[in-house]
């Protein structure tokens, strides 16, 4: 029988994986729109990072290491989104 490698689980670990790829794929899109001048509507999207919150501090802290990586590069896309906002900010 052959081994379940990490991305094939379904676990509370998978869950969260999901859920970081989820958010991933909202941020990128909300930054596209952003660099295009259209509307974002971020609307619950505080929630679902408090989901994902909860979700990982519910993992063994083995679980939570492995999930380290995708963490790290939802905080980058976070900043890109947060950068791409500010810059259709009229300046004062």
């Amino acid at each position: 029988m052959a081994a379940m490698s990490d991305t094939e689980d379904h676990g509370p670990a998978a869950a969260v994986r999901a859920q970081i790829e989820k958010l991933t794929h909202m941020i990128g899109i909300a930054r596209a729109l952003a660099e295009s001048g259209r509307p974002v509507d971020l609307t619950g999207f505080d929630d679902d990072v408090g989901l994902l919150c909860a979700k990982a501090l519910d993992l063994p802290a083995d679980e939570g290491r492995k999930i380290r990586p995708l963490v790290i590069a939802l905080s980058a896309a976070m900043d890109s989104l947060s950068r791409a906002l500010a810059a259709r900010q009229p300046s004062h």
